[in-house]
C-alpha cells in the first residue's frame, strides 16, 4: 500500500506543477531531478506488534534549468507508516524555516484516517539554483513494502536504489519492465551487517507521463517488487509473511474475521429490500441494485484506505463505502437471505500481475461472488448502472481470489464480448423543407447503458430530463427531441430503450434541384485520430463498443437517389462498416462500429490514424436526391 501511494503523488505532484508554474513553463524542460538516493533496509523494532520495520532514507536534488518555478514536494503515508523527518536545502543551505504540512487525504470532502499527506513547496529562484529534500520514513509491516518505481514526475539524471536485506530476513526482488531502460544492478554482501545489499542504478529516466486512458503504471515503467517472505526475530521466533499464495490469503482472511458485521441489522435490512419478493432471482438482483444505487462508491485508488472491509452496519450508516466496504455489505445481505455468497480480492486490467505473485501488490479491488444453482457470478456494486452478470472492462478476465473458509478458490471473471455493450439506434425519418422528420428509437445495454446513465444521473436529479435530452440530441439545438418515451431508468438488468420524436432543422441542403443529406448524426469515433508524435503508451479503450445503427429515408416523389459507396474496414481489434442501399422508395443507410479488442498498441496506431480518416470522410458522404 504504501508503496503504491507514490503513484498517487505523482499525479498530485503534476497537478500540482500546471497550477503553480508560470504560463509559459514546461515543467519536463525547466526542472529536473539531477540526483535521487533511495536507501531502504530492514530492521528489527521493538514493538512486539511489528518486529520488523523497514527504513527509508531518500535524498531528492531538484535543478532549474530555466527560470523561476516552484515544486511541489509530497509523500504519503498512513496506518502502516511514517514520516520521521523531512529536511529542505535551497542551494547547499538548510532551510529550517520550510516545513511540511501533515494532513489527511480526502476525497469529496471525506476523510479517511488511513491516508495522510506529508506536503511542501520547494522554490527554485533562478536558473541553475538547487533545492534538495532529504525524508526518513519507517515502514511498519514488510507486507505494505511492496514496490519500488523508478520513473519519478520530473526526468531523473541519475538515481540509485540501495536495498539492504539482513540475512534473517527472506526477501525476493523482482525485477519489472527494465527492457530498454538504462538501469545496472550491484550485489554485495556487508559482512559487518551480515546483510545483502543491492544496489540499482538508473541513468536517463524520462519523466512519468499523465495520459487518457493508459495502461497502468506496472506495465509501463521499470519497477522492483519487492516480496517479503519470512524472518527471524532477535528472540529467534519464525514470522511467516508471504512464502506463497496461501500466506496472502491467511492474511487477507485474519483481516476479514476482524471486521466485526452485525448480523442482526444487516438482516433486518436485507428483509427490508426483499419485502414482498418471493423469488430468488429477484431477491438476489434487488439486493446488488440496491447497494449500487443506494452505497456511494468513494475510489481509493490501489488500497489507499488499507486491506481491511470496512464493517457492513458501518457502511450502511455512512451511505458511502470503498471497494472493500461495498463487497462486504454485498455479501452481508445476501448471506442473511440464505444465499452463498463470498468476498473476493481482484485485480483490475490497471495491475499487471496475478496470484501467482503473493503479494498485496497483485490486487486493488473486492468484489463479491455469488453461487447459485451451480453458476458463479461476480458482483461489483461500485459498478452503479451495470445488469446482474455484466461485467465491466476492468474486471473481464482478471483472476479473482475467492474466500473459502480456511482455504481459497482461484476463479477468473468471465471476459465478455463488445456484443455485451451493445448501442442500437434506428430512425425513421421523411424530408419537410430543410428539415428531416421522423422517429427514432434507441437502445443501450452493458457498459455503452452503464456510460450513459453514468452521463445523464451525473448532475441533479431535477435536471436529468435536460440531461438526456442533451446526451441524446449531443447539445445541437437544431436536433429537437419531443415526445420522448423510455424504459425503466431504474432496472439495470435489461436494455435500456428511449423513443422519441425528432426534427432535424438544416440538415437538407438544395442546390438547384437537387437535395444533399448526410445520413449519420453522430460520427462515432470520426475524430479519434492518436497524436503519434505525443502517445508513449497504448490506448486503452473504456469498453469493447459494438454500435449498430440503422436510418431509413423517404424518397420525395420525383426524385431519384444517388448514394455513397460506403467503408469496409476490418482490422484484429475493430471494425468499420457503413453501407447504403435503396429499398423501394426508401434510402437504408447501415452502420457497424465495432471494437473488439480494448486495448490499441501503439504498432497499430498509425493504422489505426488511416482509418479513422478514412471513416471520417465517409461519415461526410452524401446522399444526392436528384430531380427526376
Amino acid at each position: 500500500m504504501t508503496q503504491n501511494l507514490k503513484y498517487l503523488y505523482l499525479c498530485v505532484s503534476l497537478l500540482l506543477c500546471t497550477i503553480t508554474s508560470n504560463a509559459y513553463d514546461d515543467p519536463d524542460k525547466n526542472v529536473i531531478i539531477s540526483s535521487l538516493e533511495d536507501r531502504y533496509e530492514f530492521v528489527y523494532s521493538n514493538d512486539k506488534e511489528n518486529p520488523v520495520n523497514i527504513k527509508q532514507e531518500q535524498k531528492t536534488t531538484y535543478l532549474c534549468n530555466q527560470f523561476r518555478t516552484t515544486v511541489p514536494f509530497a509523500e504519503f503515508y498512513d496506518d502502516k507508516s511514517k514520516i520521521d523527518e523531512v529536511r529542505v536545502y535551497i542551494n547547499n543551505d538548510r532551510r529550517k524555516d520550510i516545513q511540511p504540512k501533515y494532513a489527511n487525504y480526502a476525497v469529496d470532502d471525506i476523510f479517511y484516517s488511513d491516508a495522510k499527506i506529508c506536503g511542501l513547496q520547494l522554490d527554485l529562484i533562478k536558473k541553475g539554483s538547487e533545492s534538495r529534500v532529504e525524508l526518513e520514513k519507517t515502514i511498519l509491516d514488510p507486507r505494505y513494502f511492496t514496490s519500488i518505481y523508478f520513473p519519478e514526475n520530473f526526468p531523473v539524471t541519475n538515481k540509485t536504489v540501495t536495498i539492504i536485506i539482513p540475512r534473517w530476513m527472506k526477501a525476493q526482488i523482482k525485477e519489472m519492465n527494465f527492457n530498454g531502460a538504462n538501469i545496472t544492478k550491484t550485489a554485495a554482501y556487508d559482512s559487518k551487517r551480515d546483510a545483502d545489499i543491492y544496489t540499482y542504478t538508473a541513468i536517463g529516466l524520462t519523466a512519468t507521463q499523465r495520459e487518457r486512458q493508459s495502461p497502468g503504471p506496472s506495465y509501463k515503467y521499470p519497477h522492483l517488487l519487492v516480496l517479503s517472505q519470512s524472518a527471524t526475530t532477535k528472540t529467534g521466533e519464525q514470522i511467516t509473511y508471504f512464502n506463497k499464495t496461501d500466506d496472502l490469503y491467511a492474511w487477507y482472511r485474519s483481516l476479514v474475521n476482524k471486521i466485526g458485521d452485525n448480523d442482526a441489522i444487516i438482516k433486518e435490512k436485507a428483509q427490508e429490500i426483499t419485502k414482498g419478493l418471493t423469488a430468488d432471482t429477484a431477491k438476489i438482483m434487488a439486493v446488488y441494485n440496491w447497494v449500487q444505487d443506494n452505497i456511494r462508491y468513494i475510489a481509493f485508488e490501489d488500497g489507499i484506505a488499507g486491506f481491511k472491509p470496512e464493517a457492513a452496519q458501518s457502511v450502511l450508516q455512512h451511505k458511502y463505502g470503498d471497494c472493500k466496504g461495498m463487497a462486504n455489505l454485498t455479501r452481508g445481505l445476501l448471506k442473511s437471505l440464505g444465499f452463498d455468497a463470498r468476498l473476493c480480492w481482484i485485480g483490475t486490467d490497471h495491475i499487471a500481475y496475478d496470484y501467482s505473485i503473493p503479494s498485496m501488490a497483485v490486487d486493488n479491488h473486492m468484489i463479491c461472488a455469488l453461487n447459485y444453482k451451480g453458476k458463479r457470478y461476480f458482483l461489483d456494486a461500485t459498478e452503479t448502472y451495470i445488469g446482474m452478470n455484466q461485467y465491466a472492462q476492468r474486471i473481464q478476465g482478471r483472476q479473482v481470489m475467492i474466500e473459502d473458509g480456511d482455504s481459497y478458490i482461484l476463479d477468473r471473471v468471465p471476459a465478455r464480448s463488445y456484443s455485451q455493450n451493445t448501442e442500437t439506434e434506428s430512425r425513421s425519418l421523411r424530408i419537410e423543407g430543410t428539415s428531416l422528420v421522423g422517429k427514432a428509437r434507441h437502445q443501450w445495454d452493458g457498459e455503452s447503458k452503464e456510460f450513459m446513465l453514468t452521463q445523464v444521473n451525473g448532475i441533479r436529479k431535477e435536471k436529468v430530463s435536460e440531461a438526456l435530452l442533451r446526451y441524446l440530441n449531443e447539445s445541437n439545438t437544431k436536433y429537437n427531441i419531443t415526445n420522448l418515451v423510455s424504459s425503466n431508468m431504474e432496472n439495470w438488468n435489461r436494455p435500456m430503450d428511449i423513443n422519441y420524436d425528432l426534427r432535424f432543422q438544416d440538415a437538407v441542403a438544395g442546390f438547384g434541384d437537387d437535395l444533399f443529406i448526410e445520413m449519420d448524426f453522430r460520427k462515432e469515433f470520426g475524430d479519434y485520430a492518436i497524436d503519434t508524435a505525443k502517445r508513449t503508451s497504448d490506448l486503452l479503450f473504456t469498453y469493447k463498443h459494438h454500435v449498430k445503427h440503422e436510418t431509413t429515408l423517404d424518397i420525395p416523389a420525383g426524385y431519384k437517389a444517388e448514394l455513397p459507396e460506403g467503408l469496409t474496414i476490418d482490422r484484429d481489434g475493430y471494425a468499420f462498416h457503413l453501407a447504403y442501399k435503396q429499398s423501394g422508395a426508401k434510402v437504408v443507410y447501415l452502420k457497424e462500429i465495432i471494437i473488439k479488442n480494448n486495448r490499441l498498441e501503439k504498432s497499430a496506431f498509425n493504422q489505426w490514424n488511416t482509418d479513422v480518416k478514412a471513416l471520417d470522410k465517409a461519415y461526410r458522404e452524401q446522399v444526392t436526391l436528384n430531380k427526376k
